[in-house]
């Protein structure tokens, strides 16, 4: 009888070992045209580009099969902090093309890096549940940030946070463009503590929905009616009505979508000058300059004096009810109104400073073309 021949397991097992290792000799050559349709994993194929040819253009390619490398190898993520550094601005321009997502992400992180490693807690975040550093990289922003306001280096500064495992990660999963808009919003948020902006950032106290730990700006400097604080960055994003009810929380993350008035539409408005606390008698206002906004001065301040805006007739509550801000604690009104209702500041207080601000800068209207959302309509809207 003829008896099947069976290959013995023991010589299969050397053969595909064998095969294996003669693979991992070859060179795989895979231009980015035939890489972009293969169905092959790119961890596997990696091609062979002398060192000398990955420059800056390496990482800058808008779509290419090179932007999907791991960048966590040492030595390509060492060329990209390097083109990062090496091409940044203290001001950063003020067009952008993020999305709302990604401008909350980039605030939290900015904010966690930057602002929380200076005043020791945690400031207003956009998703507040989320965690985006390890504990050990928040003791080490820390340090940072002492380094950075006694040497005022931002490009060591910069260099210490890209080399955080939590960043490498996050720029790992975002294109060329978007890596360097990141670099820009952390950028703004060094400027809050540099020695050149004429204002900083300290603790306030003052309000209860932040349950009386928040941030406030305060200048540095003398300030004249007419003058830009220049480096006191917003940043905008129109938000449509699927991404208002995304991303906003009533009560929670929603402190600072402004309601433009001209366009009929709400914006998400972030970055440092979000820090701006509300002022019925505010010394400055919100002016948009494309894609972001800087803030321009109203009345004179001196070394010291907060910076605020208004934030619009009816934000805390119907004509500002609830208003906790200094002007108010002053005249006795709203939060501070004694029991029996009596107001000593006067009726229309908020709408009459609107309207100076309006008449100062000439708006023309008695109105500011943009104001914070007001509450009970958010809360009305999402709930």
């Amino acid at each position: 009888m003829h008896q099947r021949q069976y290959a013995c397991p023991l010589f299969c097992i050397i053969q595909l070992f064998h095969t294996a290792s003669l693979h991992s000799h070859l060179s795989l050559q895979v231009s980015p045209a035939s890489a972009e349709s293969s169905p092959v994993s790119f961890d596997i194929l990696q091609p062979k580009i002398p060192r000398q040819q990955k420059s800056a253009e390496f990482f800058m390619r808008p779509s290419s099969f090179y932007n999907r490398l791991n960048l966590r190898d040492n030595e390509d993520y060492t060329v990209l902090i390097a083109q990062l550094i090496s091409s940044f601005r203290e001001i950063p321009p003020s067009d952008h093309s993020l999305t709302p997502q990604e401008l909350c992400t980039f605030d939290d992180i900015a904010t966690s890096l930057v602002v929380d490693s200076v005043l020791d807690f945690q400031t207003h975040k956009m998703f507040p549940r989320r965690r985006y550093l390890k504990q050990e990289e928040r003791t080490e922003a820390k340090a940072v940030m002492r380094q950075f306001i006694d040497t005022q280096d931002f490009q060591q500064a910069l260099r210490s946070f890209l080399a955080f495992r939590s960043i490498q990660a996050l720029l790992e999963s975002l294109k060329p463009n978007k890596r360097v808009e990141f670099r820009d919003h952390l950028l703004r948020f060094l400027n809050v503590f540099c020695n050149k902006t004429g204002f900083t950032v300290e603790p306030c106290t003052r309000y209860s929905a932040e349950e009386h730990q928040g941030a406030r700006l305060i200048a540095t400097r003398y300030w004249n009616r007419g003058d830009r604080i220049e480096r006191l960055f917003g940043v905008i994003c129109v938000l449509d009505t699927n991404e208002e009810a995304q991303i906003l929380k009533p009560g929670q993350n929603d402190f600072s979508v402004m309601y433009s008035t001209r366009k009929k539409c709400a914006q998400l408005w972030l970055g440092p000058a979000a820090y701006t606390n509300h002022d019925c008698l505010a010394n400055c206002e919100f002016v948009p300059n494309d894609h972001t906004a800087y803030i321009r001065v109203l009345r004179d301040m001196k070394p010291g004096d907060e910076i605020t805006c208004f934030y619009g007739d009816n934000f805390f509550g119907d004509k500002n009810e609830r208003c906790e801000c200094l002007t108010c604690e002053r005249r006795k009104r709203s939060a501070f109104a004694d029991e029996s209702g009596s107001d000593s500041g006067g009726s229309g207080t908020s709408l009459e400073a609107a309207g100076r601000g309006a008449e100062e800068t000439g708006q023309g209207n008695g109105r500011p073309k943009y104001g914070l959302r007001n509450r009970s309509y958010r809360e009305n809207h999402f709930i």
